[in-house]
């Protein structure tokens, strides 16, 4: 099984707008809970939410391999976190170097595992089903609601997720306004 298979550009894999609006989607409690921070969140897991897709670079990287699993996002967001703790430690200011490094690393770990989320709820059948825990359990994560190079469904989930941040941000700060 080689990566070359599926291409970025192509209509079998899923398109951004899909990826992008799962993780404005998934982001959406941190939004309405912290505002403008969680919102911060927001653009860093929606940055960070094509990660996974780096296999269609790589014809050495079999598509939703390795990159699409939770072994990957917690690797990712742990390299994240102590490096931004190593960085806010020698930083000129004093930061708080632990909870702003563990909050980032969690962002990107959940922008990654929106990515895996996204791909799950397509009709992904053998090498193109999500199979998040291998290599210790080998068993795909299929919720089969759509096709991936669905255009209504990828433009609607990033449609849905835009609408919903910024009803998210209304929800925290009108009731502060009036």
């Amino acid at each position: 099984m080689r990566g070359a298979s599926i291409r970025t550009g192509t209509d079998r894999t899923m398109h951004r707008d899909g990826h992008r609006g799962i993780a404005l989607l998934l982001m959406l409690p941190l939004t309405g809970l912290f505002g403008i921070v969680g919102f911060a969140m927001t653009v860093v897991a929606v940055a960070v939410c094509r990660l996974p897709d780096l296999d269609h670079d790589h014809d050495w990287l079999p598509h939703r391999g390795p990159t699409h699993t939770v072994w990957f996002a917690l690797g990712v967001g742990a390299v994240v976190c102590a490096g931004l703790y190593v960085g806010f430690l020698a930083a000129p200011v004093d930061l708080p170097a632990w909870p702003l490094a563990l909050l980032a690393g969690t962002t990107v770990f959940l922008g990654i595992i929106s990515h895996l989320l996204a791909d799950a709820l397509t009709v992904g059948r053998g090498d193109h089903a999500v199979r998040p825990f291998r290599p210790v359990s080998p068993l795909p994560i299929r919720f089969g609601l759509f096709r991936a190079d669905s255009r209504s469904w990828n433009a609607g989930l990033l449609i849905g997720g835009i609408v919903g941040q910024v009803l998210a941000l209304c929800w925290f700060y009108i009731p502060k306004i009036l």
